[in-house]
């Protein structure tokens, strides 16, 4: 065999595993798109933006942005965030960076117009409620085989339509007991359950249809479909 031809048998050999390898990296490639979801029946300026994850999504952070509003959690292990419109701005860009690691791995951003005849609409008045916790967890670096009871009271004109809302904190708040939980308030205007443990605890008093998010990296202050809230530190022993 002539060396010029097992040169070029070489050369095609090598750039036929290359083009093998490069078709299993694009496979396991991740990629993302966005979409966003209004908020029920409370306030228009707020919008769940979710990313739609394709690929290994595995040991991934999510890197929320946008041009004028706010997103709550701005860093997240969840694919979604609740993002709110700046006041006077009708549109914005949000945008996502998929992290693994210290490598950016994808990113995607979706332009997002506020619902301006949602907006027009009144709002509906927000009634004088407090929540206590009254039964209160023990201070504990918690875990997913931890539990304790919880409880306490609402003070004011709740509705049945009201509902809590409990959060433990860990390294971040997570909703308590499980994914997406809601109690509903006695007649007495008491609430109870269990939860995982944490170093503190948090309540809150929420319209029906609140959005709720599994995890917060900073807990959301009271307005809109949030009509009240406590957070006070576990019970030390």
């Amino acid at each position: 065999m002539s060396r010029p031809v097992a040169v070029c048998r070489s050369i095609a050999k090598a750039t036929l595993l290359a083009l093998v390898a490069t078709a299993c990296r694009d496979r396991g490639a991740v990629q993302v798109r966005l979409q966003a979801n209004p908020t029920a029946g409370f306030d228009g300026r707020r919008m769940e933006i979710r990313a739609q994850v394709t690929g290994q999504p595995d040991g991934l952070r999510y890197k929320w942005f946008s041009v004028n509003g706010k997103s709550e959690p701005q860093e997240s292990e969840e694919p979604a965030t609740m993002f709110t419109f700046a006041d006077g701005v009708t549109r914005d860009r949000v945008s996502v960076e998929l992290w693994r690691r210290d490598r950016r791995v994808a990113y995607s951003e979706i332009n997002v117009r506020l619902d301006e005849e949602h907006e027009r609409l009144p709002a509906p008045a927000t009634p004088n409620l407090t929540i206590a916790i009254t039964t209160v967890p023990p201070y504990e670096a918690g875990g997913p085989d931890t539990r304790a009871d919880i409880g306490g009271t609402v003070t004011g004109p709740a509705s049945a339509a009201h509902r809590v809302v409990i959060y433990a904190r860990a390294d971040v708040w997570y909703i308590q007991p499980t994914p997406y939980a809601i109690h509903p308030i006695a007649a007495d205007g008491s609430w109870s359950s269990w939860t995982h443990t944490g170093t503190s605890y948090a309540a809150f008093v929420v319209r029906a249809g609140f959005e709720v998010l599994p995890r917060y990296d900073v807990l959301p202050q009271v307005g809109g479909p949030i009509l009240a809230r406590t957070i006070i530190e576990g019970a030390k022993r």
